[in-house]
């Protein structure tokens, strides 16, 4: 802990941690960005090949069944659904986050704060994983991090100018996808707390809610006019109604909290903190509306815990600087100072957390760095890419792996995830081959499970390619949440079997 304090005494030194943090995170988020850390099972290649599709004037929606927020596949378009281009872009977005996470935390409380609030978001491992993939959950957790930004401003000014920059945020990341829309409750909450506290609410703060509300609807707003009130609300909204509550699934909020044991120390000193300003007061809230959320919401998968990774982190570095001061023989009258004062156990409980956290996550992050190796899904792709024209249509268990070949999917079969509304069928896969006379068929992940499909390729002119012929990668390193990807099979259309000299297990009779 001491080092903290030493690497902020003076203003160079401080400078240069700052800098070497970032370049860290950055360093982190970039190595090798074409290899996946941890995958989230086939999330990231749905979301990527939606991005293709409109690149290639398919509309979203209507030519492409949706259930999410528009504002991430419309600018992943922009860039051709490229895997490396977009998966940079967020690890960028995440960076920067981090530099707005670490200003707040510097203006509440110091230097120390800062650097704590850097380290424990570089090495986060939820922020670090959903940084490294074309993650919805990840950019919009981003967008929430500026929002927060903003808000301080207001919280300690009443800046309105803050407050309608906090709200187009808001807006923005429930653009990208609807769980941002939390960050709006959670603002309108913290109004209504400190009128609570205050025991009255004046007119001018009316206003304010009312400009933060207004900010925060304009992004949704101008989609909804652009692309159809009522499919886009059936898309993102209705089909998500569909899922069934999950209990087991609500253990991702352990593991979030295992990983990132320092995050257990403002949930534990919450009393504390509540009384060491509205700017404080907001972080809690928004907080405490996420991990509400997510113990509510029927279905709560690790990668939705980025969400709670901003907030979080500041509060994690407030409590690191009042530990770190409290040892320096600071004299300072918050709470928590007088807290940890009067209860040397308290301290001692930091302390070891801190410490331990910091050792534990960073040593995940470089093994998880280090131990990367090519991915079965880009030796897949390249065999795919050798097997097919750029016109042709393909459908992939994985549509990362058709993505990466720069491969278009039928749009109605691209969302292969188990849990969608309504389900993919047999009848819907035979469909989309008739209809886009798909030339190649990659079985994995959940097409391997429905039933009667093999069979279907068997009897309409598809075969089975020799598996020594499609080569295999290895299985992507820290994949504690997702299955393998393997077995994969390729099935193949007679003619081009026979047209490229593809081997199969049935060969092509002359």
């Amino acid at each position: 802990m001491s080092v903290l304090a030493s690497l902020t005494e003076t203003r160079r030194r401080t400078l240069i941690t700052v800098a070497l943090v970032l370049v860290f995170a950055t360093a982190l988020r970039l190595y090798n960005i074409g290899w996946s850390f941890s995958n989230n099972g086939v999330d990231e290649g749905v979301m990527l090949q939606r991005a293709l599709l409109i690149s290639r004037d398919f509309d979203l929606y209507t030519d492409i069944p949706c259930d999410q927020a528009p504002l991430a596949f419309y600018f992943g378009a922009l860039l051709k659904g490229d895997v490396v281009t977009l998966r940079a872009l967020n690890a960028f977005l995440s960076v920067a986050a981090i530099g707005a996470c670490m200003f707040v935390a510097r203006k509440l409380g110091g230097d120390i704060a800062m650097v704590a609030t850097g380290l424990f978001l570089a090495v986060d491992f939820a922020f670090v994983r959903e940084a490294r993939l074309f993650s919805l959950d990840g950019m919009s957790s981003y967008l929430l991090a500026f929002a927060l930004l903003s808000f301080h401003y207001y919280a300690k000014r009443g800046d309105r100018l803050a407050v309608f920059v906090a709200g187009l945020f808001v807006g923005f990341s429930a653009a990208v996808k609807l769980i941002g829309g939390l960050g709006l409750l959670a603002l309108i909450l913290f109004f209504v707390f400190e009128a609570v506290r205050e025991r009255s609410f004046k007119a001018s703060k009316a206003v304010d809610l009312g400009i933060m509300v207004g900010a925060s609807a304009v992004p949704l707003g101008l989609f909804l006019v652009a692309l159809g009130p009522s499919e886009m609300l059936q898309g993102m909204l209705f089909d998500q109604t569909h899922r069934e509550f999950e209990p087991m699934f609500k253990l991702s909020i352990l593991a979030f909290l295992g990983l990132n044991l320092t995050y257990i120390l403002p949930l534990v000193y919450a009393r504390e903190l509540w009384a060491d300003g509205p700017e404080i007061r907001y972080l809690l809230v928004v907080t405490g509306v996420v991990l509400a959320f997510m113990v509510l919401q029927p279905l709560v998968f690790f990668h939705h815990m980025v969400f709670m990774s901003p907030a979080l982190a500041i509060l994690a570095g407030l409590v690191t600087a009042e530990t770190v001061n409290f040892k320096k023989g600071h004299v300072k009258g918050s709470r928590l100072h007088k807290a940890l004062k009067k209860d040397i156990t308290m301290r001692r409980f930091a302390t070891a957390i801190i410490m331990v956290d910091l050792v534990a996550s960073m040593g995940l992050a470089f093994y998880g760095v280090a131990a990367q190796d090519e991915p079965s899904e880009i030796v897949y792709a390249e065999k795919l890419g050798e097997m097919t024209n750029s016109t042709d249509y393909v459908i992939c268990g994985d549509p990362l792996i058709a993505t990466y070949a720069d491969r278009l999917v039928p749009p109605e079969v691209v969302n292969v995830a188990y849990r969608r509304y309504p389900q993919l069928t047999l009848e819907d896969l035979e469909s989309a081959i008739d209809k886009y006379d798909v030339s190649v068929v990659v079985v994995c992940f959940r097409l391997k499970e429905v039933e009667g499909f093999t069979q279907y390729l068997t009897d309409n002119g598809f075969l089975l390619v020799q598996y020594w012929y499609i080569g295999h990668g290895d299985d992507t390193v820290l994949d504690l949440f997702e299955g393998s990807i393997d077995p994969t099979y390729f099935y193949v259309r007679a003619d081009v079997a026979e047209y490229r000299d593809i081997p199969t297990v049935s060969p092509v009779s002359s």
